[in-house]
């Protein structure tokens, strides 16, 4: 697990260039994808447990908007596009920029975008605990 954070977020070898700074990003796609993508997947499950045994969610509603599901992964994936956007465009406005600029805005992304899963979840599991201690209706 170590050797693959330190892969992850290592600094690019040196180059600057446009194609460097891309394909660091595209090199780590599919492993952000998956991290997302999973913790994603559990926030979900843990989601609909709470929300379908609070009794806040009338019969025949649906939990999630379907389309809201599958904008998702487009969503995130655009945005972690502007990630090497963003990159590109700094390096070329002030080329004297940290090595360590594209893996911090790396790490910033997946941290938001965990941070960002996990807000549905915590709101429903946090509702039902209220409930369980008998607080809450």
């Amino acid at each position: 697990m170590q050797n693959f954070t330190a892969w992850l977020f290592s600094s690019p070898t040196g180059q600057d260039s446009p194609g460097a700074i891309f394909v660091w990003w595209e090199q780590r796609r599919v492993s952000f994808n998956l991290i997302i993508g999973t913790y994603g997947i559990v926030c979900l499950l843990v989601f609909f447990v709470a929300i379908t045994t609070s009794n806040h969610l009338p019969p025949g509603d649906d939990t999630v908007e379907p389309l809201a599901l599958m904008a998702a992964p487009l969503i995130i994936n655009l945005l972690y596009t502007l990630g090497w956007i963003a990159e590109m465009t700094c390096r070329s406005i002030e080329p004297r920029v940290s090595p360590q600029f594209g893996p911090r805005l790396l790490k910033l992304g997946l941290g938001l975008g965990l941070f960002l899963s996990t807000l549905p979840a915590a709101y429903w599991v946090g509702l039902r605990l209220l409930q369980w201690i008998g607080i809450a209706i």
